[in-house]
């Protein structure tokens, strides 16, 4: 390094430390242009990228900078956190365990560490690493929150509340513990910690944006459960224009029409021989909040059956492929000319992540929510595989997503207007994927399986291709760690309370309503008011999973 960018580094770093952040920024930006491997600016702007959300550039930028970070852990540390925010596991886990190796006696890497293997569904792992986190510093945050989701993970709900009871005492990872304690509670009455939650937000300068957002998150989560639907619904909308980007749907619509135009009937009939012959992934996709994760925990109670949970192979084969950019010619003859042996090395990969979950299990599986985009490719390496596409009123799924927090790539939550025209893009193209796939999709309503959850199930095993157990019934027991956002509604039997949410929230919903169109539940409501009265004919067959969603909520709303 010159003696001319040691200088530019240190007159960055101390505008830096003096909060003088943007002035920092542009000076790195500086130096990277005239040495582009600099740890120090790669770093600094590593750490701006992942704050901002921005994880794709953060890793870029931190790889860098842990590959000159010689004894340094720190990048080490955040390089994994960007990988395990972005869904790498593998490669996280090499870089916290770098960072442990390097920093023994820092209580905070191991605490993430074994946050990553909880995630990673390792309870035991995770466990040794939260005990080592809490040996170093007893009132360690992360480690006390990361107790609390393990716990949660694994069924123990009030053992959980305990551990993030511990961390909101302890004065530190406050809102983030705040946000799982009221997750894990229902409320009847005015709680203690609301007044805590109420205090913090009077006081948010210089708090960083996700602390905000979790505080929101738990005050509007206790003002659903007291039927407070306004204050619940502001504070929502408050969490999400902190956490979420803004969401470009023209260029989400292009991006989908682009795939129904290439992806035809014609694309799949000249590609049956890149098929593999495997007939061990089981699919479960739709919408986030549909039942995906309900629908998983049913089947892997199958003695022969193991739960994958949501793996992301395929969201890193679509980014790779550059599918999530804006569509292009180049893009079409790429996707056109793709060769038998690149299908089947993407096969042989899949089927190698699915024998290091379980390798003696008949099926497993997969229940990556936005698999939905990756169908084309999913179904013309996997015909014998199964695949459950899982569907939930339109609106109660959309009340559940702009009430729940997600990561930052679920920008399309960002309002009303934004969810409820994705939620259309979405619906076109499995109407698409039902016409041209090469496969058959079974569509489960989520409320005809809470009405009728034996002979749902049944039939759902059976287009598994295994035979009936009785242990499916009964999800809800066992130990198996759960680890999305779905985690405490399945440690329950089935329970019919979360059906037409929406007509708590309708008065305010008039945004989502529009953006839905003819997926409005009052679109819906009135189509089949029409038909019951014969006043009209639709001529809806009787296969379209669409109107399954709107006769089931019916039926709830009437109280049979």
């Amino acid at each position: 390094m010159s003696s001319d960018i040691k200088r530019r580094v240190q007159e960055a770093l101390s505008h830096q430390h003096s909060g003088r952040l943007s002035v920092a920024l542009a000076l790195f930006e500086e130096i990277l242009c005239d040495d582009p491997n600099n740890a120090q600016a790669n770093f600094s702007l590593g750490i701006a990228a992942y704050q901002r959300g921005d994880i794709g550039v953060a890793i870029a930028l931190l790889q860098k900078a842990a590959r000159k970070a010689g004894k340094h852990p720190q990048p080490h540390q955040l390089l994994g956190l960007a990988l395990l925010n972005a869904g790498d596991l593998k490669a996280a886990q090499t870089s916290l365990r770098r960072a442990v190796e390097l920093a023994p006696g820092e209580a905070d890497y191991h605490a993430q560490l074994g946050d990553l293997y909880r995630i990673k569904r390792q309870p035991v792992l995770a466990r040794t690493c939260l005990d080592r986190a809490l040996a170093l510093d007893e009132n360690n945050g992360y480690a006390l929150l990361g107790m609390g989701q393990l716990e949660v993970t694994i069924g123990n709900i009030d053992e959980a509340t305990g551990w993030f009871e511990r961390a909101v005492a302890s004065g530190r990872e406050v809102p983030a513990a705040l946000q799982c304690l009221t997750m894990a509670r229902s409320y009847k009455e005015r709680p203690e910690e609301l007044e805590l939650i109420e205090s913090l937000l009077d006081k948010t300068a210089g708090m960083p944006i996700p602390d905000q957002a979790n505080l929101h998150w738990a005050a509007g989560k206790i003002q659903d459960d007291l039927g407070d639907a306004h204050r619940a619904v502001g504070h929502f909308r408050s969490a999400r224009r902190l956490l979420y980007s803004s969401f470009d749907i023209e260029a989400h619509t292009d991006r989908i029409e682009f795939m129904k135009t290439v992806f035809n009937e014609r694309f799949f009939a000249e590609r049956e021989e890149v098929a593999s012959s495997s007939e061990r992934p089981v699919f479960i996709f739709g919408m986030p909040r549909s039942g995906t994760t309900l629908v998983e925990q049913i089947v892997s109670h199958h003695s022969r059956i193991s739960s994958g949970s949501e793996i992301p192979f395929f969201r890193h084969v679509q980014t790779e492929m550059g599918l999530m950019r804006p569509p292009d010619a180049a893009m079409e003859r790429r996707l056109n000319s793709m060769e038998p042996r690149e299908f089947r090395q993407i096969a042989k990969h899949y089927l190698a992540d699915l024998l290091s979950i379980d390798r003696r299990a008949d099926r497993v599986t997969d229940k990556m929510p936005h698999n939905f985009e990756m169908l084309w490719l999913i179904a013309l390496l996997f015909p014998k595989a199964a695949y459950i596409h899982c569907v939930r009123s339109p609106a109660d799924t959309c009340v559940s997503l702009l009430s729940h927090s997600l990561s930052p790539a679920h920008n399309y939550c960002f309002t009303q207007e934004t969810l409820g025209k994705y939620f259309q893009v979405y619906h076109g193209l499995m109407k698409h994927w039902d016409k041209v796939l090469p496969v058959q999709l079974h569509h489960l309503g989520y409320e005809n399986l809470v009405h009728n959850q034996e002979a749902e199930s049944r039939a759902l095993v059976a287009r598994i291709g295994m035979a009936w157990e009785e242990g499916c019934l009964e999800f809800y027991k066992g130990d198996d760690p759960v680890t999305t956002f779905s985690n405490l509604q399945v440690r329950k039997p089935i329970f019919r309370s979360s059906i037409g949410r929406w007509r708590r929230h309708r008065e305010i919903l008039g945004d989502l309503f529009q953006a839905l169109g003819p997926l409005s539940p009052l679109v819906l409501e009135d189509r089949d008011n029409q038909i019951a009265s014969g006043e009209r004919d639709f001529g809806t067959p009787d296969n379209d999973w669409s109107s399954q969603p709107s006769e089931d909520y019916e039926r709830e709303a009437c109280g049979h």
